[in-house]
């Protein structure tokens, strides 16, 4: 008897420290999948408000750009055509007369375009093809280089307008640094949908630049932490005299 009744008291000690080990290591898993879900909160709380800094910032920037692109324009282009104007509209005969109104036409289609880059609902409204072909437009008019644009591949809208600023803000950055610092012949944008990822590659043959300079390094980590802020990724190759390359993907 003594020995069946040590038996069972072994047995039931046994369960009891297997029932104690068990529940440990579930409240422990508990615990641990907690304190996993709190840093996961706290990373996309971080995230959110890093993303939430780069539209402010990005928003800020093109507001920015765009007053001081319509200030230009209307010191020099809208402005100088007003002057043309008023000086033939002085000359009363008839020739004179129709080559004012055929200035004020051009100056009310200036005015327009002008008004359209200003609001914010454009950017939101307005093709991510079409913003890239007036975008190539504006610098080929100005007789600055050539560019071309190819697209391959039908992109669908953007379901996220915050992401499609951020990314018209990379291209305009991208094309800005090229007008001012490479004197390129040619500019060309290609892109491409393939469901899901989004590519576009931005080219130039201009002077390019070496990658490792400390002054190029700060600029393309800028680009870089704006499109990783959408989930994007960006590589940039460039060399002295030998032009750049930007290639963007992200998933749509």
């Amino acid at each position: 008897m003594e020995g069946n009744s040590f038996e069972v008291f072994v047995t039931l000690a046994a369960s009891l420290f297997l029932m104690i080990i068990m529940s440990t290591f579930v409240v422990s898993m508990v615990l641990i999948h907690r304190q996993r879900q709190v840093k996961d909160k706290h990373k996309m709380e971080i995230m959110k408000a890093d993303f939430e800094k780069t539209v402010l910032n990005v928003e800020k920037e093109i507001r920015e750009d765009t007053l001081h692109y319509v200030s230009q324009e209307l010191h020099d282009n809208v402005g100088q055509m007003l002057s043309l104007a008023k000086l033939v509209l002085n000359n009363p005969d008839p020739e004179s007369v129709a080559e004012g109104k055929k200035i004020i036409n051009q100056i009310i289609k200036e005015v327009r375009a002008l008004s359209k880059s200003i609001n914010r609902d454009y950017i939101k409204d307005v093709g991510f093809e079409d913003f890239l072909a007036e975008e190539l437009q504006k610098i080929e008019g100005s007789g600055f280089c050539k560019t071309s644009l190819q697209v391959q591949g039908e992109l669908p809208s953007f379901s996220d307008d915050n992401k499609k600023l951020i990314l018209i803000r990379l291209v305009q950055e991208c094309l800005n640094n090229a007008i001012k610092h490479a004197a390129p012949e040619h500019i060309d944008i290609i892109l491409t949908y393939d469901k899901p990822l989004l590519s576009l590659k931005i080219t130039d043959d201009g002077q390019g630049f070496d990658t490792q300079a400390q002054s190029a390094g700060l600029g393309l980590r800028n680009l870089k932490s704006r499109m990783t802020s959408i989930s994007g990724d960006l590589h940039i190759r460039s060399q002295p005299e030998k032009g750049t390359s930007i290639q963007m993907s992200l998933e749509m």
